[in-house]
């Protein structure tokens, strides 16, 4: 059952198109009125003005002037009907009554289209024209919508999308309008002596379709991150195809961005011992969404779906602003500490990501690194390659996370500019008890520095680990015999407090050489 402030909205965005749909129902019943001169009931609807929704009846009725007959005029007169009852029958009013005093309205009317058109990568846009010309860049986008598509009806403009409802005789010329739409709105435009190429994705929804009368405008939302996971540039919320896994989905992308705003989502960061020195000379940033009431949604849950919906761009960037603020935080306590952020194989080859992450860093008063996985430069190579030589130039580090995942590749191990080499946890994990994995082990750290690259081994958590990996010549030890993840307070608190250090200056040596004479 969908909340009547969902309702609410779902009539707001209908209202225009509908009022279109009572005005065309009410020519004939006009007729009558000029003929015999008595009033004609049109319809009830919803009328939504600010700052209070009002129930009204529409009619018709005769004008007169002395013994003359003028013609018509419309009549609004507030109905007696409560608050309580505007809300709760806000949508009935709409739909069923339209349906019940309007019949074979689509012997006349074309169907009712509700459509999404999401501008893609605003928050890099934003950041180069600024937040008043991106609002209006939206603005302007809104008004060659309504110039485009005759019958559009504009209705809510979001941060980065605008919402419209129009008219088409069957999906497929639906389609046809939007292919037309998304030509416009691409279309080259200077703003303010910015030229600017935007890129657009479309979601849209049949009016008509009762079964998803209430959802209307989550059906064009999710069809539109179809759209985007697809790569495609229109995409028709089919029911049958857009699953209820796709609402859920939807409802917590819809809640990323208040959820970054609000504190919800936050880093925490897993220290990095260094094996000869024994001090922590770098931290990972790990993103965290905890969500009031459910809890700790999986990070792997929604760095997919960021990924699928487009939504990693924004959702980067803000991982990247974030850990430069908390390492200025750390800079200041005393604890020069580099931070290394994950960046997702789908932006490495993206250069408009990576002009706003080089001017990200700088700002920076220590070292960033990014962490990659190899398998981020397969889609575009040359892209990839151009952008991380543009990070070491500016002094990023770049580590190669997950090594012996996936598909490792010497080819482009070989060619990746990276410092750092980080073997996954699955081969630490077996260390003390197997026989292949320390060999794996012990001939990628081997490997490593022979291309001139410190190792980190991830998942040491075990004393028995640490000691034999240091034994093995690894550079760099991360896992929770260390340290779990910590938010800023605790490891700013971790750093300061030197026994740890002590507690990690070489324990588990004679365990494991117990556990080999065994």
């Amino acid at each position: 059952m969908v909340a009547s402030s969902d309702r609410m909205a779902l009539v707001n965005l209908l209202l225009p198109v509908l009022r279109a749909v009572i005005r065309r129902l009410a020519a004939r019943p006009w007729r009558t009125a000029f003929d015999d001169r008595k009033p004609v009931r049109i319809a009830e609807v919803v009328d939504a003005i600010p700052p209070q929704d009002q129930w009204h009846d529409i009619r018709s009725v005769s004008a007169k002037a002395g013994d003359g007959f003028l013609g018509s005029a419309d009549a609004p007169p507030p109905a007696a009907q409560s608050s309580a009852q505007q809300r709760s029958h806000a949508s009935t009013a709409i739909f069923d009554e339209l349906r019940d005093e309007c019949v074979d309205v689509n012997a006349f009317v074309p169907s009712t289209f509700v459509a999404i058109v999401e501008l893609e990568r605003f928050a890099a846009l934003r950041k180069s024209i600024g937040y008043r010309l991106a609002n209006q860049l939206l603005e302007i986008l809104a008004d060659r919508v309504e110039a485009a598509i005759e019958s559009a009806e504009r209705g809510r403009i979001g941060r980065t999308t605008i919402e419209f409802a129009f008219n088409a005789a069957s999906v497929e010329a639906a389609t046809a309008n939007l292919q037309g739409l998304v030509e416009t709105l691409e279309a080259r435009l200077v703003v303010d002596a910015f030229s600017i190429s935007p890129t657009v994705a479309i979601g849209f929804a049949d009016a008509g379709q009762s079964s998803i009368r209430d959802e209307l405008v989550d059906q064009a939302a999710a069809a539109l991150s179809a759209a985007q996971a697809e790569r495609r540039k229109i995409r028709f919320a089919d029911p049958a195809v857009l699953s209820q896994n796709s609402f859920a989905d939807l409802e917590l992308m819809r809640a990323l961005p208040h959820a970054l705003a609000s504190g919800e989502v936050s880093l925490y960061y897993q220290p990095k011992l260094h094996a000869r020195t024994n001090t922590i000379t770098s931290v990972e940033a790990l993103i965290r969404w905890i969500r009031p009431g459910s809890g700790l949604v999986p990070t792997d849950r929604f760095i997919a779906l960021a990924e699928e919906t487009g939504a990693i761009r924004e959702l980067s960037e803000w991982v990247i602003t974030r850990a430069i603020d908390d390492q200025q935080h750390l800079i200041e306590r005393g604890h020069a500490v580099e931070v290394y952020v994950n960046i997702s194989g789908q932006l490495l080859p993206d250069p408009g990501f990576a002009a706003t992450a080089l001017a990200l860093v700088r700002q920076a008063k220590g070292r960033i690194g990014f962490e990659i996985t190899e398998t981020a430069v397969i889609s575009d190579p040359d892209a990839a390659l151009a952008n991380l030589r543009a990070f070491t130039e500016a002094d990023i580090r770049i580590a190669i996370d997950d090594y012996g995942s996936g598909l490792s590749s010497l080819a482009y191990l070989k060619q990746l500019p990276a410092q750092e080499l980080k073997i996954d946890r699955m081969f630490v994990s077996g260390l003390t008890n197997s026989n292949r994995d320390p060999l794996l082990v012990r001939s990628s750290i081997d490997l490593a520095h022979a291309l001139e690259m410190e190792v980190t081994a991830e998942g040491v958590d075990t004393a028995m680990s640490l000691s034999l990996l240091r034994i093995m010549g690894c550079d760099l030890l991360q896992g929770y015999f260390i340290s779990p993840p910590l938010p800023l307070p605790q490891l700013i608190e971790f750093l300061s407090d030197e026994a740890h250090l002590e507690r990690l200056a070489g324990p588990g040596i004679e365990q494991w050489h117990a556990s080999l004479g065994a």
